[in-house]
């Protein structure tokens, strides 16, 4: 704060010598009658964009101690300094420029904030984003049909089945920024699935589906704005369809890119900066409606016979935590944590064997502005539980259009 009172004085001193200088010359000196003289067109063309300067100077220095005090104090550059300085005809300098560098400036770290539901979208900014992600999964079941003498004594068969899942899955998102600190999200989840198995005689099976997911729709607000102390706070409900085919109705040689249940999510999200880190930290809960779907009676006599079942699956917890880090002014990079519990399912009012799911994964990824409004984002997931995919990369490429108002700056730098 010092260092910016001494360069806003010895703005305000350089800026006030060259009209004293002048009056000195002057009062010593008649003026001269009016030249045409090019050297003097120049000194004062020279003199405008010295005062240009000194005034841009001025509103920067002004606008960075408004955003460190959190947008609260009034710009602390003099009235009369200004309105001096603003009649200089045609000003070299102008500051939309410098707002405009400065929104790019933090583009990069914006975005992956935006992804991740820690900022929302300035008002009228829509933002499109098509995502490819890829998931690989795989694990080995062990079957035995006998009894065991001892602990390391089987009698009977023992079966080895190895599962290998695997998932291109590219997903529409549509961000719309909307007035009074709300964002509508709308997704779009479409790809490819392929379920393969090996058992002990290495024959191998496989089923696959291609199509659309569940689609899904989101409002954001922002409840608190981040100043002193205070975090930024958001808060997400977003609802999720059954539009995918679900486990309950495939043929044989599909796999299901749906969950069957619709579900209601809610998330809170805090985000604080501390320069040139921001923080985040996300709360999620997730409520499956309950459904009916039609399974297999599971009756000897008649194979083919069916009932309706009743289904509760399990809500889901969850919680997730990183930092950002702004690298340059278009690069940023992420590393979180991701921790979700799912609740044990039941069928019929009776629990569904090993339904409870624990799931973590540890994420790294980055975000590069490539041109103005054009980022790529990359994020890569390594699952640490049985219940998490091995292996998670997606790579994404949004871009904002602004369908109306105009993009404000933030009154807190990322």
């Amino acid at each position: 704060m010092l260092l910016q009172t001494l360069l806003r004085s010895s703005l305000v001193l350089l800026m006030l010598a060259g009209p004293v200088a002048a009056q000195t010359t002057n009062a010593a000196n008649p003026a001269p009658p009016p030249s045409r003289d090019p050297i003097d067109i120049r000194l004062q063309d020279a003199l405008r964009e010295r005062d240009a300067i000194i005034r841009n100077l001025l509103e920067r220095v002004s606008e960075l101690e408004w955003r460190l005090n959190g947008g609260f104090t009034s710009p602390a550059v003099p009235k009369p300094i200004l309105e001096s300085t603003s009649r200089a005809v045609n000003s070299i300098v102008s500051t939309a420029t410098y707002d405009s560098t400065e929104r790019q400036a933090t583009e990069a770290l914006d975005q992956a904030l935006i992804v991740r539901g820690g900022l929302l979208l300035p008002p009228g900014t829509l933002e499109l984003d098509n995502t490819a992600s890829y998931f690989s999964a795989s694990s080995d079941h062990i079957s035995i049909n006998g009894f065991a003498l001892l602990p390391v004594l089987v009698v009977g068969d023992i079966t080895s089945q190895r599962v290998r899942k695997d998932i291109l899955m590219p997903t529409f998102t549509a961000r719309l920024g909307l007035p009074h600190k709300f964002q509508f999200d709308f997704q779009v989840p479409y790809g490819y699935e392929l379920f393969r198995t090996v058992d002990a005689t290495n024959v191998e099976t496989s089923s696959r589906s291609f199509g659309m997911g569940d689609i899904s729709a989101a409002v954001s607000r922002q409840i608190t704005t981040e100043h002193g102390r205070w975090p930024d706070m958001l808060a997400n409900v977003r609802f999720k369809s059954t539009t995918g085919k679900d486990p309950f109705n495939l043929s044989s040689s599909q796999t299901a890119l749906g969950s069957g249940f619709n579900a209601l999510q809610g998330n809170l999200t805090l985000a604080k900066s501390s320069d040139p880190v921001v923080f985040f930290g996300n709360l999620s809960y997730t409520a499956n409606l309950k459904g009916d779907h039609t399974i297999p009676a599971n009756d000897p006599e008649n194979p083919a016979a069916t009932t309706v079942g009743h289904f509760n699956p399990g809500d889901s917890m969850g919680f997730q935590m990183g930092s950002i880090l702004a690298l340059n002014p278009e690069t940023s990079m992420t590393l979180g944590w991701d921790q979700r519990f799912t609740r044990v399912s039941r069928l019929n009012g009776a629990d569904i064997p090993a339904s409870y799911l624990v799931e973590g994964s540890l994420r790294l990824g980055t975000s590069y502005l490539y041109a103005p409004g054009r980022t790529v984002d990359l994020s890569f997931g390594v699952g640490l539980t049985p219940d998490t995919p091995n292996l998670q990369f997606s790579v994404g490429f949004p871009f904002r259009m602004q369908l109306w108002g105009r993009p404000k700056a933030r009154p807190v730098t990322r």
